[in-house]
């Protein structure tokens, strides 16, 4: 009795097949990269007390981002300029931030651990597919005769 055969798949579906894997394979690296990059500039860098002015809202029809600006002393010169990784609920208040390049990066751990903690779930299920994906290879190669 022979096993019925299915019909190829078409080239749009195969297209979508292979950007949706695309996707949910980059998403851990994108995820957990930003979370790493964010505790960096956590790190690195002159550590500044700053006071947070105020935060603008951006809301699009698919996105919402908040930028903050901040007020802080350096060698005795007052500057003003944007703060990275802060919201509207540190307006008015004393943040310790870090400086690099001119930019300042808030001291949160919230976002990076939020990042990092979202983006192991991702890796961990990628790997488990890519493991199947190639024991199932493995199994369906013809193995040699052996003499």
């Amino acid at each position: 009795m022979t096993e019925p055969t299915r019909p190829p798949e078409s080239l749009p579906m195969r297209i979508l097949i292979g950007l949706l894997v695309a996707v949910i394979l980059l998403l851990p690296v994108v995820l957990i990269g930003s979370g790493v990059w964010l505790l960096a500039q956590r790190q690195l860098g002159d550590r500044i007390e700053a006071t947070v002015i105020s935060c603008d809202t951006d809301a699009g029809y698919r996105q919402y981002s908040q930028y903050c600006t901040a007020r802080w002393t350096e060698d005795g010169v007052e500057k003003t300029g944007p703060i990275e990784a802060s919201g509207d609920n540190e307006v008015g208040k004393t943040v310790v931030a870090t400086e690099r390049d001119g930019v300042l990066y808030s001291r949160s751990l919230g976002l990076p651990l939020i990042l990092i903690a979202l983006g192991l779930p991702f890796s961990f299920l990628t790997f488990k597919w890519l493991q199947g994906k190639l024991r199932r290879k493995n199994a369906a190669a013809p193995t040699p005769p052996t003499r």
